[in-house]
């Protein structure tokens, strides 16, 4: 952002450029200084003459010339051929022709108009200053150039409202330097504030960066911009967007506001947010209001949902941590998570899901008082639930498989479950299926049966989310009920709740 500082001297410089024409305006008179011949015009009453080295001076400002008509009870002075206004040997002018009516106060530069101080120079081919007004504008094009560095605005046109301390470039207007260059329709400055503010589509391209915005103002004395009606800021791998942004150069921090969205391709990953709160580097994310983490692979698109997401990258080991808070969701494909809060660290590659989380894996839901999941190549690979831990599979609307320990540990294969481990006080409820075929010939499940088993410790296996064998560590309590022989109260066991309305929507369609 250091090129507002450059565009604030080119500003400053373009006062003074008005101003040895603002010294015209003065009711000081006029005073012919030197002329090679001196007469009176013909055709024109009190009205003098000057050819050949003409030479007028009002207050400290020189004006030079090849030939001048000096309306003196006009209060007018026309000026041609190698027009030169000079002030304190630091602001010179040159023009074809000048034009300065001390009753309207109007002063008007035609033709190769030049403009330079000890830092920069201006070229247009028409220049005027309106001096009861305090204003100075060009409509046919200028270039202001610095004679010190690269640096280089164009505009169509360009005002400048004394009494305001206020300048406008306008239409096409373009600034280069050595390490950036910027395009927008309008550019106003604010001196009095040190205020820069931008008005119509404004492109800014620096080395590393681009800023695309449609309106804002930039705080020099502070290294502070904002920028509303939608902002883009583009860096290395990065694209940043909302529909307003704030950012500290100092301190390298900014803020989004509203439908804010940060991209990063290198790691193809996007944030989004209604607020947005960013570091040095952009190495700590803060996300609050509908935040989103969109983490997109060839496999699958991993979702996390929350109130509010903390995203810390560690670039020297290349490894993020996120911190998810109040009604979270995650979703994949095969795998759906509601909790309270989440924690993950590449470190380890366990996600944390804290305060009654549940997790939806086809038919199958998972609950427990909390559950660590290793994931890593964007798949989950193994669930630990602890406490009150609770594994359901739905047959059908009134027929759910039931397990329930204290302590589980479900492994998956290609996002599906393949095993679960129950440690301790093991319970189980599953149902018996028979496959027929139906009148159409369709292949359908037949109920014929329950079992419910107790046991220490077990391992059960699954095939399409059916149970497909069971192993138990110590002899089990085993019960076997035909389907309509099962007791009314023993079709749940005790803990029992199936929260499918919890499940969260995917974003992308199934």
């Amino acid at each position: 952002m250091q090129f507002f500082f450059k565009i604030i001297l080119q500003a400053l410089f373009l006062s003074a450029l008005f101003f040895p024409v603002n010294l015209l305006s003065q009711e000081d008179i006029i005073r012919l200084v030197y002329a090679e011949t001196v007469k009176d015009a013909e055709g024109y009453t009190n009205t003098t003459k000057a050819i050949g080295n003409v030479h007028f001076e009002h207050n400290k400002s020189q004006l030079y010339c090849d030939s001048a008509l000096f309306f003196r009870d006009k209060d007018l002075v026309y000026a041609y051929s190698n027009v030169h206004i000079n002030q304190g040997d630091t602001i010179n002018l040159y023009c074809d022709s000048l034009r300065y009516d001390g009753k309207t106060k109007i002063s008007k530069l035609k033709g190769n108009v030049r403009m330079r101080d000890n830092t920069y120079k201006l070229i247009t081919d028409s220049l005027e200053y309106h001096g009861d007004k305090s204003m100075g504008f060009y409509k046919n094009n200028a270039v202001i150039t610095s004679i010190e560095d690269e640096l280089k605005l164009t505009s169509v046109k360009g005002y400048y409202y004394a009494g305001k301390k206020a300048f406008f470039f306008k239409d096409s207007v373009r600034v280069s330097g050595e390490q950036y260059r910027m395009e927008c329709d309008t550019l106003e400055f604010q001196t009095s504030t040190s205020t820069v503010h931008f008005h119509g589509p404004t492109d800014i391209f620096l080395d590393s960066s681009t800023v695309h915005c449609v309106a804002g103002v930039y705080y020099t004395q502070d290294n502070f911009v904002e920028l509303w009606d939608g902002a883009w800021l583009y860096q290395t791998n990065k694209s940043l967007y909302a529909d307003s942004l704030v950012y500290n150069e100092k301190t390298d921090i900014g803020e989004g506001f509203c439908n804010v969205m940060l991209y990063d391709s290198t790691d193809n990953i996007q944030f989004m947010s209604d607020y947005l709160w960013k570091s040095r580097d952009n190495d700590t994310l803060l996300l609050k209001e509908s935040a989103k983490i969109f983490q997109f692979s060839e496999k699958d698109t991993l979702v996390i949902l929350a109130d509010s997401i903390f995203h810390y990258q560690d670039t020297a080991k290349d490894q993020q941590l996120f911190i998810a808070e109040n009604n979270v969701a995650i979703l994949q494909v095969d795998m759906r998570v509601r909790c309270d809060s989440a924690y993950f660290s590449e470190n380890d590659s366990i996600i944390k899901f804290y305060y009654n989380p549940i997790i939806w894996n086809k038919e199958t839901q998972l609950s427990a008082d909390s559950i660590f999941t290793t994931y890593f190549d964007n798949e989950f690979h193994e669930m630990k639930l602890y406490s009150n831990a609770f594994i359901i599979t739905e047959q059908d609307s009134l027929h759910y498989d039931q397990i329930k320990g204290k302590l589980m540990t479900a492994y998956l294969d290609s996002g599906k479950i393949q095993k679960v481990h129950i440690e301790s006080n093991a319970e189980t409820l599953y149902y018996v299926t028979e496959e027929s075929t139906d009148s159409l010939g369709n292949k359908v499940k037949d109920i014929s049966g329950m079992n419910r088993i107790d046991c220490n410790e077990i391992f059960m296996y699954f095939k399409s989310s059916d149970v497909e064998r069971i192993s138990f560590i110590e002899q089990p309590t085993a019960t076997y009920y035909p389907i309509d022989q099962v007791p009314a109260n023993d079709f749940f066991l005790k803990g029992f709740l199936w929260q499918i309305s919890r499940k969260p929507t995917p974003i992308f369609g199934e």
